[in-house]
């Protein structure tokens, strides 16, 4: 029998003109055609031949049975057999024979490096790599060891030859197995030319690149007596431009010109644009067509460049015509792999990250229930002990609340499950207790997403159990499922979308007259390997690959195929993008350069030409305003309408929003990647090393400065240990070492200190007094009494990195805002500047706490700990006065007041540059962002 070539014509859609041909002989009544296998190109196209055949057989009265439709693949799968490796098999394969290789050994393709790391991840990488290769050459044939055989003919022949002897040995790893591998016996069926016996007929429909492998199938098939029709998409007088598989001839199609009207043309910035353009015009189209449901079948959407699929099932899904993306998503993508990615991390290493990576996870957060609680416990407890490992949970088992411990217990139980028992048993057990209380709705999109996630996971398990039941899979189990789902895609489920985003050979089959192509841009149309390290455009050309001709020639037959259909009724319109989504730039398609030469210039000029974008840029505005008077009152802090702490006042004085969101809604920044104490932390760390010093006299009172910096030491390491445990993060370790130096050059100071008479009288004192009609409570780290003189201090404890004077901290330069009038200090002050206002009163405050017990004559100090150690010391205000006494106490009545009334607007700005703990939230304009609080006491009311 013979191969036979039939021109279809390309006047008419491929939907209409491939039954057309297969029912050609048929009249009304029953045709069987269980013995006629059709062969489309892409899947899409085979879902449209079989929703359009039985359409053409019912106008026919035909009763129809049969054919079977596939892809290439599809036809080219040889039957099953059980000798034959899984897709995970083969990567252990090569994973043992790239690993046993020694040093040196395959230095043509593996390199001389000797000491370079070849681990599981390196094997497994340079594996699916190889796989890749060998899946390719096999689409043409070929072997590694088809194409090293070529020898001299080729430019890298000694790196070919190494990779065929790795190839062997491949082959060789799977006997000792007693297994097959399967791309061999795809090869060795495709040349014997076996189909299932009860195939008589083959209709190649309209393939315009099939593999070579495929035609030496039929070849095959066909010398043994089969029967194959070769159905192309052309006229008759087009039959010199096509070889006998229906291929374009790059001799013919090379040089084709296309006659472009410029309305044909859509020259675009982004994809984002490309994607605007096309739902403006389409919505444009329906609002001015009262039929417009109707023109819904009318509209057909082609995307070569992939980065277009999202922004017009967007723009598409907001003018209510949601939006078909047919091609398959990799697994990879999906929430399961995600989530089985977290498990084997915490199986191979028990650390916190890990841990609280797999509790962030969305269906392990609904498995608790209480998500936004556990969130919130992980983060404080993060950030107060900067765990390392699980165990430091359980070393901070008193710190652990309830719910942060049910977690952590069951993680260890996971964690056991999966290395103690068989990978695949573990993980089944593991994600049937995370997904037990899930239940799945047939008519939910998001539930039959993860069906097909979960079907597509647990073929790879079955592949592992196999293996593992072989004894094969040894110690990287775990590394090689995940290389093995890595490649694992899913199918895109169907929900009622009235459009499809198609791919590029698969237009010619959609019946729409009206059609879009968002993408024409060289890379995409033509499609290209630029760059390949295995298969240079040369070499392919030498193998009898696909090359860049070919892939030119079926792309210029494409696009021709596509405007012939629509040439007396219809459109196409081809859009042409400037930039991707990074901002790369992308070149028109060289297609839309052939054309004649008084063309050239213009077209040149129109597709180079910088677009307009389709929306036109504007300047960064808030969306919305973030509206305190929908807070709950639960989560207003009352405490502040009654009581104020001295340290607090600064922040009112700098910003009342600010003083507001941090004190009256108590939001606080929570870092989950700290590694390092922050500021206040640190602080914490070195106040209760010094309070421990403070309530015992032969301490503070020691006069021996190394003894003391010792004791100081080791309480450091002591606390520091029992905070974050005896192996933290190097930040902790740079931070208790910053601790050290600086408590040993505050013990050189405080030995000096009391030489001179100073007696340490109280510490972490809480004092109250009354100001305004609200209390004023505060904790005084420390006061200081003279033996000698009689005088009294309170100092308070500052670990910041730079030393700062009381005064300088105090008192500042006005601010052009002068959010508070009370805060200017009178020029008539002694002893001040002018122009000057308080900008802290905590140390003003502390004496009015210790008025009634110490007398109004008490100084004011700061024991400075900076990084700078030189600094260390006791700072005393000197030039406090009472004058100053009377105007801070009259700024803090008058915040007070302030308080008391709920006023905390406007805000104050901040320095230029700087940035706090709320300017992630605030954007650089508090007044554009947030609405004024006007309430915070409400519920009082």
């Amino acid at each position: 029998m013979a191969i036979n070539r039939i021109f279809i014509g390309w006047d008419k859609p491929l939907c209409e003109t491939v039954p057309a041909f297969i029912l050609y002989k048929g009249t009304a009544g029953l045709l069987d055609l269980r013995g006629t296998v059709v062969v489309v190109p892409t899947r899409q196209s085979s879902w449209r031949l079989r929703a359009a055949l039985p359409l053409v057989a019912h106008t026919q009265d035909i009763s129809l049975l049969g054919p079977e439709i596939v892809t290439p693949p599809v036809l080219l799968e040889p039957p099953h057999t059980t000798a034959v490796a899984t897709a995970l098999q083969g990567l252990l394969a090569w994973h043992a024979v790239l690993l046993a290789a020694k040093p040196g050994e395959f230095s043509a393709f593996l390199g001389t490096q000797e000491h370079f790391p070849y681990g599981t991840g390196w094997a497994l990488q340079v594996a699916r790599r190889l796989q890749n290769l060998r899946q390719e050459l096999a689409d043409g044939g070929l072997a590694i060891a088809d194409v090293a055989a070529r020898g001299t003919e080729l430019e890298e022949c000694e790196r070919w030859s190494a990779m065929a002897a790795l190839e062997g040995r491949y082959a060789e790893q799977l006997a000792r197995w007693n297994l097959h591998d399967a791309l061999n016996q795809k090869l060795a069926y495709a040349r014997k030319g076996l189909l299932a016996p009860e195939v008589r007929h083959v209709i190649v429909a309209a393939v315009p690149d099939p593999p070579q492998l495929f035609m030496t199938l039929l070849n095959q098939w066909a010398a043994a007596g089969g029967t194959v029709h070769v159905l192309i998409a052309a006229p008759d007088n087009q039959s010199d431009a096509f070889d006998a598989w229906g291929r374009p001839s790059p001799d013919v199609w090379g040089k084709h010109e296309f006659a472009l009207q410029p309305d044909t043309l859509w020259l675009e910035a982004t994809p984002d644009d490309q994607a605007s353009r096309i739902a403006k015009a389409i919505a444009s189209t329906l609002a001015s067509n009262p039929a417009a449901p109707h023109l819904r079948p009318q509209l057909a959407i082609g995307v070569p460049d992939r980065e277009t699929v999202a922004p017009l099932q967007r723009e598409l899904e907001a003018i209510n015509l949601p939006a078909f993306d047919p091609q398959n998503r990799p697994l990879s993508e999906t929430t399961l792999f995600r989530l089985v990615q977290a498990l084997l991390a915490l199986r191979n290493r028990p650390g916190y990250a890990e841990a609280a990576a797999l509790l962030r996870q969305p269906d392990v957060l609904a498995l608790f229930g209480q998500s936004s609680d556990l969130l919130r416990e992980l983060d404080h407890f993060q950030s107060e002990h900067l765990p390392v490992q699980l165990e430091d949970m359980l070393r901070r088992e008193p710190t652990c609340t309830p719910l942060l411990a049910t977690a952590r217990n069951q993680l260890q139980e996971w964690r056991t499950a999966l290395r103690d028992e068989n990978l695949a048993a573990g993980l089944r057990r593991v994600l049937q207790q995370i997904f037990a209380g899930r239940n799945l709705q047939a008519d939910n999109p998001a539930d039959a997403a993860f069906q097909q996630s979960v079907a597509a996971f647990d073929a790879g398990l079955r592949e592992l159990e196999t293996a593992t039941a072989a004894g094969q899979t040894g110690a990287v189990a775990d590394a090689v499922l995940l290389a093995r789902l890595q490649d694992a895609t899913i199918k895109a489920e169907r929900h009622e979308e009235c459009l499809d985003l198609e791919g590029w050979l698969e237009l010619a089959w959609n019946p729409a007259p009206l059609l879009f192509v968002a993408g024409m841009n060289e890379g995409f149309v033509p499609d290209g390997h630029v760059g390949d390290i295995f298969l240079p455009d040369t070499l392919r050309h030498q193998l009898g690959l696909r090359d860049d001709q070919l892939r030119v020639a079926r792309d210029t037959y494409v696009l021709t195929a596509l405007m012939e259909q629509r040439h007396t009724e219809g459109r196409v319109i081809l859009l042409i993008g400037k930039t991707s989504t990074a901002g790369d730039p992308l070149r028109p398609s060289r297609l839309l350069f052939r054309c004649p030469d008084s063309e050239l210039v213009p077209r040149a000029q129109m597709l180079f030409q910088d677009p307009p974008p389709t929306r036109a840029s504007a300047a960064f505005t808030i969306s919305f305003k973030l509206d305190p008077a929908r807070i709950s009152n639960d989560s207003i802090d009352q405490k502040r309408s009654q009581q104020l702490s001295p340290s607090i006042f600064r922040d009112y004085l700098a910003c009342p929003l600010r003083f507001y969101l941090q004190h009256v809604l108590n939001m606080r920044p929570m870092d989950d990647r700290a590694r390092e104490p922050d500021a206040r932390a640190f602080g914490t760390l070195v106040h209760e090393v010094l309070n421990e010093m403070g309530s015992d006299r032969k301490y503070w009172g020691c006069s021996d400065a190394d003894k003391l910096g010792s004791w100081l030491e080791d309480r450091l390491l002591s606390l520091a240990r029992r905070s974050y445990g005896s192996r933290p993060w190097l930040g902790v370790d740079l931070a208790i070492d910053s601790g050290i130096k600086r408590l040993h050059a505050f013990a050189q100071k405080q030995v000096v200190w009391h030489a001179e008479g100073w007696e340490l009288i109280q510490q972490e004192t809480s004092k109250n007094c009354e100001l305004g009609g609200i209390a004023i409570r505060g904790r005084i780290d420390r006061m200081d009494r003279n033996a000698r003189t009689g005088a009294v201090c309170v100092f308070d404890y500052k670990t910041s990195d730079k030393a700062m004077t009381p005064s300088k901290a105090h008192m500042g330069p006005p601010r052009p805002e002068n959010l508070l009038t009370a805060a200017a200090i009178p020029a008539t002050v002694a002893g001040t500047k002018h122009d000057q206002r308080w900008t802290d009163l905590q140390l003003p405050l502390y004496r009015e706490l210790v008025r009634a017990e110490f007398g109004p004559d008490v100084q004011l100090g700061y024991i400075c700990l900076p990084n700078a150690l030189g600094d260390t010391g006791f700072a005393i205000w000197d030039s406090y006065n009472d004058a100053l006494h009377t105007s801070a106490l009259q700024c803090a009545e008058a915040i007070v007041q302030q308080v008391k009334a709920g006023t905390f607007w406007p805000p104050g700005k901040l320095k230029s540059g700087y940035q706090d703990d709320l300017s992630g939230v605030l954007l650089g304009d508090p007044e554009a962002t947030l609405c004024p609080p006007a309430a915070p006491w409400r519920a009082e009311a």
